[in-house]
């Protein structure tokens, strides 16, 4: 590697287990950002700062037993070779590292050559963005984000209500699946992800549901089937009984949507005050497979919840007496029971957030349904058995 090297920081300022972020120069390049890594053998090795998938600062991850794991999408690099754990063909960029009067160095490559103003616009144009951002629309004043992939029939999916979730991270082995069938767009719904967060935002079910038909009618999307998840489903089913001739079919998984008594998990999760034990017991609650779930996700859980204005708006959502909440998203029985859908209702047996009787109930009222339960499944359905989910969506939607 040619290049120079650059005096980086103090041996003491790098933390065990966390990448130390740096800034080595000004001319905008990629090599400007720079992380210093502690090793198991408590040497020192320093990287580009950048996820080789996504623009994203690996000085956000975890370090853990030789392996730092990414904030945006949780790939993990091996800090010996700087390749993904589980697909070697990835790798983060290492840069020769050594220690000099207590000083951590490293040979950082020298700058590209300058390009013209167009040849740098045409190649920024290129670059992937952060994972949870997609493309863009404004909704009734509201800059909305969502996810676009795929051709074919539209399908749209409407995530969960937990603390910092989005589109992306409540769909993402879904979204793909789908993809290779139907058009699939996944929107963070009004006051969640990367969507605006007016200061004068309304949050209710008339709000989020009429931000989501603001969003089919942005999008000119004229008839879409729909995949609720949980407070999702709520949505789903207020907009199919609200707009009936828009709704192709419904797939409604963990659903809320009916009448229920406020279980403790769901207590939890709208009443969530940020702090990593807390976000630990919450996903211990989601997932019935623990094994899915440990602190280093709990942290970068936790981040994504506490980003400016994001708490503070879920804070205004689902405020004590929750089960209040509860009974505001409740659609009508009358209501219900007029759909003329083919529904396809879906739960873990074993939801400690959303009961099973839930989805029992939709089943008794909705004529055209059918209910698929998933054993040793909690409120994770799309995660714990994303293969199967997927291709029972898929064969249902087609």
């Amino acid at each position: 590697m040619t290049g120079s090297w650059e005096r980086l920081c103090l041996v003491e300022e790098v933390p065990r287990d966390r990448p130390l972020g740096l800034v080595v120069g000004d001319t905008g390049q990629d090599r400007d950002r720079v992380c210093v890594v502690t090793r198991p053998d408590g040497q020192f090795i320093a990287m580009l700062d950048r996820c080789p998938h996504r623009d994203i600062p690996l000085s956000g991850g975890l370090v853990k037993a030789g392996v730092l794991t990414c904030p945006g999408h949780f790939w993990c690099f091996d800090l010996e070779t700087g390749r993904r754990t589980d697909e070697p063909s990835h790798a983060a960029t290492l840069y020769p590292t050594r220690v000099v009067d207590g000083w951590v160095e490293a040979q950082v490559p020298a700058p590209a050559p300058r390009v013209s103003m167009r040849e740098w616009l045409l190649a920024e144009a290129g670059r992937p963005t952060y994972p949870e951002i997609g493309e863009s629309v404004v909704v009734d004043g509201v800059l909305t984000n969502y996810h676009d992939e795929g051709s074919g029939p539209p399908v749209v999916l409407i995530h969960g209500s937990g603390p910092g979730v989005s589109a992306w991270a409540n769909w993402r082995l879904t979204l793909p699946a789908l993809a290779e069938s139907f058009r699939v767009l996944a929107p963070d719904v009004l006051g969640f992800g990367y969507t605006e967060r007016p200061s004068n935002a309304r949050y209710d079910l008339a709000a989020w549901t009429g931000h989501l038909l603001g969003f089919l009618d942005a999008l000119e999307l004229d008839r879409v089937s729909l995949v609720g998840n949980s407070f999702g489903g709520a949505l789903a089913l207020s907009i199919a009984t609200r707009v009936p001739d828009r709704v192709d079919k419904l797939v409604l998984m963990g659903s809320v949507g009916v009448p229920f008594e406020l279980t403790p998990g769901l207590d939890a999760v709208w009443g969530f005050e940020p702090s990593l034990a807390n976000m630990r017991a919450l996903l211990d609650v989601f997932a019935h497979d623990r094994s899915l779930v440990d602190d280093d996700l709990a942290r970068l859980r936790l981040e994504a919840a506490t980003r400016p204005g994001v708490q503070e708006a879920f804070d205004a959502m689902f405020p004590a007496p929750r089960q209040a909440a509860v009974d505001a998203m409740t659609i009508p029985d009358r209501d219900i029971s007029a759909l003329p859908h083919q529904t396809l209702v879906v739960h873990g047996r074993d939801d400690r957030v959303i009961p099973l009787s839930n989805s029992l109930r939709l089943l008794e009222l909705i004529d055209q349904a059918q209910l698929h339960v998933f054993g040793r499944c909690g409120h994770w359905v799309q995660i714990e058995h994303a293969e199967r989910f997927n291709r029972l969506v898929t064969d249902f939607l087609g």
